[in-house]
């Protein structure tokens, strides 16, 4: 027995659709794989930085500083900015604010990961 034309195109026609829905379900995967492992690598690199800052043996002064890594760098594709000021959550308490800000681009869409601590200003 054999096929009709018919039954191949039929045939074919579903094979089509399934291997398309395969395709978006493995091309999405990969997009998400992406975005998690660049926010991964922001969110450690932010936090070895606000430790260096909380570890320093000398205050940091009160400052503004940003910038892109270079292309050997493992954080390449990544800008960077940090900000240091003297901030009064609570009445007669004063403490130094390091926020820490790296941003990235993954197609279209721009993306931002920034953290904070909190230190003695003296």
């Amino acid at each position: 027995m054999g096929f009709t034309v018919l039954e191949v195109l039929v045939s074919l026609s579903i094979l089509t659709l399934t291997l398309m829905a395969l395709y978006q379900s493995f091309s999405t995967s990969i997009f998400v794989l992406s975005s998690t492992t660049n926010l991964w690598k922001a969110m450690s690199y932010a936090q070895n930085e606000l430790l260096e800052s909380e570890r320093a043996k000398s205050t940091l002064p009160v400052s503004l500083s940003q910038g892109e890594f270079e292309l050997d760098h493992p954080m390449n594709g990544f800008r960077w900015k940090r900000v240091i000021r003297d901030t009064t959550p609570l009445t007669g308490i004063e403490v130094r604010q390091v926020n820490y800000q790296l941003s990235w681009s993954e197609g279209k869409h721009e993306y931002t990961y920034d953290a904070d601590i909190y230190v003695n200003p003296n």
